[in-house]
């Protein structure tokens, strides 16, 4: 993948943002998830479609390093993957 100006992007900077809430040791995963109830449900579609296209970009190999540090979550999105090309007629995240 190329990305002309990837770094300029706001969706790069949305990305580095991200980055430094899960960098922060107090970074509470399920009071992350209990907010998005509060999102507007386009919102909530549009991040279900983000995390599914996160899984398959980790899944593909060589898209990201991989050590004993991430192992597990590339791990987890090929088992993920795998589940969303079996169900590919019955998952639909559409812009309504």
């Amino acid at each position: 993948m190329n990305y002309q100006n990837l770094e300029n992007s706001r969706e790069f900077k949305a990305a580095k943002n991200l980055e430094d809430a899960l960098n922060d040791m107090c970074f509470d995963n399920k009071k992350f998830t209990a907010a998005i109830p509060t999102y507007h449900r386009t919102l909530q579609q549009n991040l279900m479609r983000l995390i599914v296209q996160i899984v398959l970009f980790m899944a593909d190999e060589g898209n990201v390093g991989t050590d004993l540090r991430n192992r597990g979550a590339v791990r987890t999105a090929q088992i993920l993957k795998e589940a969303i090309e079996q169900n590919r007629d019955e998952i639909c995240l559409p812009y309504i």
